[in-house]
């Protein structure tokens, strides 16, 4: 027998984790200059998540990743699980001892890790915005960046395993390789300008 093709209208699986409210701070509302990328202090934020066998995840770890859009810098930082409970004070530790001026603003998904947004927003003084559902090409710099990282953590590995002297490292090769994009300048080079 021939397989038919699927008929009918395509329909995404529901979010299981739960909605939060994001208190209307869409992608639309954001600045539209830090689309140009003439200045620091935009970043965007995600996670990495372990493997599957089958339809259940080798283990809850994942990375928190931010990436800043003008300078490509990347921060990846291990947690034991994809909770706000965990993800939120990564954050906020990741990115507390830059100057006010280097964090303005950060743009999340809108998955259910990101709902301690207002506590980010109040330790670090910056303003959050969250893309459209399902359009994570929105903050394609993080996005991209992700896929360096999976080079060094393919998917379908278990991201408890990793050693976070390994995982320090190979965020440094990312943050020290020149990018064509600035100039054949380092991430590291163009932060450290400011």
């Amino acid at each position: 027998m021939k397989q038919l093709r699927r008929k009918g209208k395509f329909k995404r699986p529901a979010e299981t984790r739960g909605r939060f409210n994001d208190g209307g701070r869409t992608i639309k509302k954001r600045a539209k200059e830090i689309y140009k990328r003439n200045e620091l202090g935009h970043w965007e934020g995600d996670t990495v998540e372990s493997g599957r066998i089958g339809h259940t995840r080798k283990s809850k770890y994942c990375f928190v990743t931010l990436a800043e859009r003008k300078s490509r810098l990347y921060i990846a930082i291990k947690v034991p699980n994809r909770t706000s409970k965990e993800v939120t004070p990564a954050i906020i530790q990741a990115l507390r001892d830059y100057p006010d001026d280097l964090v303005k603003t950060i743009t999340f998904d809108r998955g259910k890790e990101f709902s301690g947004y207002e506590e980010i927003e109040k330790e670090l003084n910056c303003k959050t915005y969250f893309c459209d559902p399902y359009c994570a090409w929105q903050k394609g710099t993080n996005e991209n960046t992700n896929g360096l990282l999976r080079e060094f953590y393919p998917k379908g590995m278990d991201l408890e395993e990793v050693d976070e002297n390994e995982l320090s490292n190979n965020i440094e090769l990312l943050n020290n390789r020149p990018r064509k994009c600035l100039g054949y300048k380092t991430p590291n080079e163009v932060m450290n300008s400011h």
